[in-house]
């Protein structure tokens, strides 16, 4: 399918406006955040789209949609910031921290990896336009196994994965675009667990497994708002229990999923502007204190829960 309708096809079914709810409030848990990050502790925060946490440095690293990234400490008060060097074309809709501690950007409408170190100095950066190996074309996420490979997921006409050595050596590559076992529409987030690569396939409104070397394990989910199902799941991490976070764009809200059967632990989160309300959240992060931070996206802010 060619590239202009591929991703009409994907613009057009991820325009649908769908409202946040929850068919069972079985495993809602408290509807108040314990606390709420915004100025005078950090900047501003404009639309912000992707967060990590380091566990090296215990801080948080958020970009935004003028792609800016901002360095906040482990308490919720401004460290530094920095920006990326080219924003006309569009902004990262990821971030991510390295074993070695480097921030990660996959600079989406620039079809490039971009390392910098924490405090904003480029290290290095890999990557053009094309659907060829070690291409992209609207990249979304950078994850890392135990054995220092590098894995990057993309949308457009690439929905697929490739693989990397550290300094951006082409490895390999799996998926495809489509909705069959295998495929994709949008992977957004990873989260690699020892030998399994779990990937939020957001326009499929599900969770994919992989192993680690490519093989399709299985789906989890489907579109809807009950508990354990999914619309435009964004945001992938793991709290310190290693259950899956999951972050849902179209529900306006976070799930606790049980990383092997898909079931629902809790769902947080409603569509609104108050406190414990969300407003197109794209992703959540968890640290090892057992905090998550919430990236409520549409109100400009990081909303903390406990992870229990």
């Amino acid at each position: 399918m060619p590239l202009a309708k591929r991703l009409f096809i994907t613009g057009l079914v991820c325009l649908v406006v769908l409202t946040g709810g929850v068919g069972a409030t079985g495993c809602r848990r408290r509807e108040k955040p314990d606390a709420i990050w915004q100025p005078p502790d950090i900047r501003p925060l404009i639309y912000p789209r992707g967060i990590a946490y380091s566990p090296l440095a215990k801080e948080f690293f958020v970009v935004d949609r003028v792609a800016r990234i901002q360095r906040i400490s482990a308490t919720g008060h401004f460290v530094n910031e920095w920006q990326m060097p080219e924003q006309e074309h569009g902004r990262p809709v990821g971030i991510s921290i390295g074993p070695d501690g480097n921030v990660y950007i996959p600079d989406t409408h620039y079809h490039r990896v971009i390392v910098y170190t924490p405090d904003g100095r480029e290290i290095r950066r890999w990557g053009s336009f094309g659907t060829g190996r070690g291409q992209f074309i609207y990249l979304t996420d950078v994850a890392f196994d135990t054995k220092g490979r590098v894995f990057v997921s993309e949308y457009g006409d690439n929905d697929r994965v490739q693989v990397f050595t550290p300094d951006g050596q082409w490895l390999c590559q799996f998926g495809s675009f489509g909705q069959a076992d295998g495929q994709f529409s949008r992977p957004q987030s990873m989260v690699i667990d020892g030998d399994l690569l779990y990937i939020t396939d957001a326009c499929n409104h599900r969770l994919v497994v992989f192993t680690v070397d490519g093989k399709w394990v299985r789906n989890m989910g489907s579109p809807g708002s009950d508990p354990g199902q999914f619309r435009f799941p964004y945001g992938l991490d793991q709290d310190v229990d290693r259950n899956l976070i999951v972050t849902e764009f179209g529900n306006s809200r976070v799930q606790k999923i049980d990383r092997e059967t898909g079931k629902a632990i809790w769902v947080w989160g409603r569509t609104g502007r108050d406190p414990g309300e969300l407003a197109y959240p794209w992703a959540a992060v968890s640290d090892r204190a057992g905090h998550i931070v919430v990236v409520d996206s549409g109100n400009n802010r990081l909303q903390i829960l406990s992870h229990r």
